[in-house]
């Protein structure tokens, strides 16, 4: 009875595979029999394809979602968020459906789990292609399965996707959480909720809960953003989140929208960002540490001190892909950044396309007339010829040496360019080298790439190496916006050269292990610098913490002696902390490194930290299976064959297509086996 219910089914399939029809139309974003989110599919330059919204008359045999619950706990700006809902197929036959939850770029998957008719599946973090193959299995068997990979992101976020294969007439309860640190940009921690189910949900409620032992200096939760522009972003409050406050350290959000109010945002329901922002008071300069078990935390965000005078070269692409809406929202963002220029600053513009132009052949200070007379020159930029990134950056290395040697102000150099080098030296490991030596780590380089076409995997290395970071510029019409906000985060350094160092009982030397990033170029007002650390052995009972760096007026030295006893953290988030930024440094310093060697050995260790610590990074993915495959997958990952567990793949971090089309030979060869006598 049981082969000849399968033959029936095989040779179903067969006859939809010789019409063409594979049930899912990757082109139309077709699956028949779910009334789900069909997720936008990320384009090739990152953009999101278009969707069809669902209707409930389109198919006869829909999906019905019982809820979605969205459950977030901060702890010391570590954010732990839990994604909840409920669906179930009325079908006969199994189906897949597409969902994408788009999550903070720095967030990282740490479970995934279904339940599935009462039985509950918890999911596994493996190596990106064993899970894919685990799954892939699944999916062909049809199975009920779940796999979560990183995807390409809009702006601003990641897009993790989450291919649910949902057997006939089951319900299903998939519950992804993820976790967060935030970060303090602008005076600002900002965390964002993604809340996009594409239809009206019954039952829907955000609820977060955040603890901060500092205590809240604010709090405010602002209207749903709708759109990626930040020319469209409200500052108004939104009045039906319930703000409460328990504490002075503790305050919670609930936000349960009824159907009427989705409604009214637009027919697929709210489609956009639940925000809360915040920020804490500050008593000591040296920072907070919190400590739990063998780790420690520490946040450093000094306040009080002077703003420095700095000195600037802006170096600007001026090649012909810059031409159109590019070179106009430039010009319009200098005008605004050359105006907040302070009196004591030093700068210089740079242009570039197949040749390099400097405005003046030195620095000047950032007066009146000189600020005017730069805002003519970068009006009358035209954009034409080819891209030579390389010279742009010796020549604005040139300046800049110029006045280092005697200068005490903070030195950065801003690179905006829009797509590759084409002009002099492309090749652009040459060019990180040649930035390097020139630069040698004194000034900044923060890199802007403007739009989809620009190589910001290069333009990312090029900054790490060189004591910056990088930004995506996005074609969009608040292109201004994005390259003004962007200055405002380092119009204002603080301090330069800082350096956090730890030790026991009043020592200087290093008693600590796995340490994350300790220097850092710069520190820039509204920012935040943490460090996390593990001891080697038993935590000691007194622990030294230095903090040494330029200001405005000289050097600085912080230093204070700690009784860790009374630095105790609530519950266990410390360790997660810890490995959470650990394996974000490690992908970081994978980036600068630049042996094949030290590369390969950063990558491993990240990738078994994911593992251990069970966080769905650059390097793995998460897979739940229905019946024994996942044993049978985790033993292959853990087997004699190494390589599968361990292999990373290098090409690209974006996750592959959760799509499987049905090959006629394979439906064939199906119904043959099923009808060979056993």
């Amino acid at each position: 009875m049981v082969r000849a219910r399968w033959a029936l089914v095989a040779l179903c399939l067969l006859v939809s595979a010789a019409c063409g029809s594979e049930g899912y139309d990757k082109g139309e974003d077709k699956i028949a029999g779910f009334n789900v989110l069909i997720a936008a599919r990320q384009g090739s330059r990152g953009q999101a394809a278009p969707h069809r919204v669902r209707r409930q008359g389109d198919v006869p045999d829909t999906a019905d979602v019982y809820w979605l619950h969205v459950d977030s706990r901060v702890t010391s700006r570590f954010a732990t968020v839990t994604v909840e809902s409920k669906l179930a197929n009325r079908a006969d036959r199994g189906r897949e459906a597409v969902f994408t939850m788009q999550l903070p770029e720095a967030a990282f998957i740490s479970n995934f789990s279904m339940v599935i008719n009462d039985t509950l599946y918890v999911g596994s973090v493996m190596e990106r292609g064993a899970a894919r193959e685990a799954y892939d299995a699944a999916v062909e068997a049809g199975e009920s399965a779940g796999h979560v990979a990183q995807e390409l992101s809009p702006r601003g976020r990641e897009v993790f996707q989450i291919a649910i294969n949902v057997g006939a007439e089951e319900k299903v309860t998939f519950q992804l959480t993820y976790q967060e640190f935030l970060v303090r940009r602008l005076g600002i921690y900002e965390h964002v909720i993604s809340i996009r189910p594409a239809q009206i949900i019954p039952n829907m409620r955000i609820s977060v809960d955040l603890r901060e032992p500092q205590g809240f200096s604010f709090l405010r939760v602002p209207d749903i953003r709708t759109s990626d522009l930040l020319t469209d972003q409200s500052t108004d409050e939104l009045s039906t989140a319930a703000v409460s406050r328990v504490s002075p350290e503790h305050y919670t959000v609930i936000y349960a929208p009824s159907e009427q109010e989705q409604t009214a945002m637009s027919a697929e329901g709210i489609m956009g960002d639940f925000v809360v922002q915040y920020d804490v008071i500050r008593q000591e300069q040296i920072g907070f540490i919190q400590v739990y078990g063998d780790y420690f935390v520490h946040y450093f965000a000094p306040t009080g001190l002077p703003v420095m005078p700095k000195s600037v070269i802006f170096v600007i692409d001026v090649s012909g892909s810059m031409g159109g809406d590019k070179i106009r929202q430039t010009k319009e963002a200098m005008a605004v950044i050359l105006d907040e220029l302070r009196g004591l600053d030093f700068f210089n513009i740079v242009t570039f396309s197949d040749r390099t132009t400097r405005w003046r052949p030195e620095l000047q200070v950032a007066n009146q007339a000189n600020v005017k007379g730069a805002d003519t020159y970068v009006n009358n930029m035209i954009a034409t010829g080819g891209t030579n990134i390389n010279d742009a950056i010796i020549e604005a290395s040139a300046l800049l040496d110029q006045v280092l040697r005697h200068d005490s102000r903070a030195s950065m150099i801003v690179l905006l360019t829009d797509g590759q080098p084409t002009i002099g030296v492309t090749n652009t490991n040459q060019i990180i080298a040649n930035a390097r030596d020139h630069l040698a780590g004194n000034p900044a380089l923060f890199c802007l790439g403007f739009g989809y076409d620009v190589s910001f995997e290069f333009l990312e290395r090029l900054a790490l190496q060189n004591g910056g970071f990088a930004r995506r510029i996005y074609t969009g019409t608040d292109g201004e916006l994005q390259l003004t906000s962007f200055f405002d985060e380092v119009a204002k350094p603080l301090m330069i050269d800082v350096n956090l160092g730890y030790g026991q009982g009043g020592s200087s030397a290093p008693q600590v292990a796995d340490v994350t990033q300790t220097a850092f170029s710069n520190y820039f007002n509204g920012s935040e610098v943490v460090v996390t650390v593990r001891f080697p052995g038993a935590p000691p009972s007194n622990f030294h913490v230095t903090v040494t760096g330029k200001g405005a007026q000289d050097a600085l030295s912080l230093v204070e002696d700690f009784q860790l006893a009374s630095l105790a953290a609530p519950e266990g988030f410390v360790e997660r902390l810890w490995a959470y930024l650990t394996i974000k440094d490690l992908l970081k310093k994978e980036r600068t490194a630049t042996e094949e060697e030290q590369q390969s050995r950063l990558k491993e260790r990240a990738l078994n930290m994911s593992l251990e610590y069970n966080f769905v990074t650059p390097l793995t993915s998460m897979v739940v299976l229905q019946n024994d495959r996942q044993t049978q997958s985790a033993d292959r990952a853990s087997g004699d064959d190494a390589g599968l567990r361990y292999y990373v793949k290098t090409s690209s971090y974006s996750g592959a297509s959760s799509v499987r089309s049905w090959p006629f030979w394979l439906v064939a060869s199906a119904v043959v086996l099923a009808l060979l006598p056993t």
